[in-house]
């Protein structure tokens, strides 16, 4: 009886020796994978150029009268040079990003078009002045470029409709400054801004498609600043020079339907 007492212990003993072994004998996994969000930013370069986007319509080799074509230039833009061009409806030739971008950097040189153009203006004297914004950020944005006119020499530096680009304004570029400048006698704009001791009316241009990474716009909403060749002595009276200022905004697509909703939260923090 005590043998079989110990046999059966011993069973028992050996039986649990097999359910703990049992336990570590599972086969096991892990896994894990690393999720990595990077912060992406809206920044913008404004540029400046001699160089009207479609140069005034003028076809190359042609001559022009226009205050907005540029003699000697030949028109290399296509649509593998000008990212942006997929966003406008524009067919005939115009100059390119790259040929902007070269221009832009020699503009304000030292005895470059601006500086001999733009010292010791007269009356019918005219500035080619084309502003261009780049989108060196990650992230698409709506683009809104500013111009800002002298209130009390608006009349004499008013070159009408000739001073904003009229194509642009008809494919995918809008202006409330212009839509009131037009509906209320051309009386300059219904905004105005303070710089120093200086106010301005401001016209705005707002591109309607987002302006993605890498991209420039394709037009340039402003043409030219000119002196109106009317212009008298008294109103140019105690004017040794005036500035004309050009600002450009930006602001994320993501989260927006439209740029004009955009627009309206960006000047509600600013």
């Amino acid at each position: 009886m005590k043998k079989k007492i110990l046999a059966i212990s011993a069973v028992l003993g050996i039986a649990a020796l097999v359910l703990s072994m049992g336990t570590l004998a599972y086969f096991t996994d892990t896994d894990s994978e690393k999720n990595t969000f990077t912060i992406g930013n809206v920044k913008i370069d404004l540029i400046e150029s001699q160089l009207h986007r479609v140069n005034a319509g003028v076809a190359n080799g042609a001559t022009s009268t226009s205050p907005l074509w540029t003699p000697g230039q030949t028109m290399s833009g296509t649509e593998a040079n000008t990212p942006d061009k997929a966003n406008s409806s524009w067919a005939g030739q115009y100059f390119s990003d790259e040929q902007i971008k070269a221009d832009a950097d020699t503009y304000k040189a030292t005895d470059g078009y601006y500086e001999t153009n733009a010292t010791n203006m007269v009356p019918g004297s005219s500035v080619r002045k084309a502003p261009y914004v780049i989108n060196t950020g990650k992230n698409a944005a709506y683009i809104r470029v500013r111009a800002l006119i002298p209130k009390t020499l608006f009349a004499v530096i008013d070159n009408g409709p000739s001073m904003w680009t009229s194509t642009a304004l008809r494919d995918g570029v809008k202006s409330k400054a212009v839509d009131w400048y037009n509906a209320n006698n051309y009386a300059g704009s219904n905004v105005t801004k303070k710089v120093g001791d200086i106010e301005y009316y401001v016209f705005d241009f707002t591109y309607d498609k987002p302006l993605e990474p890498g991209a420039m716009t394709f037009w340039n909403a402003w043409g030219n600043i000119a002196i109106d060749k009317k212009a008298t002595s008294e109103d140019l009276k105690n004017v040794d020079s005036f500035d004309v200022i050009f600002e450009a905004d930006a602001i994320q697509a993501t989260g927006f339907t439209n740029a004009e909703d955009a627009f309206a939260a960006f000047d509600a923090q600013s």
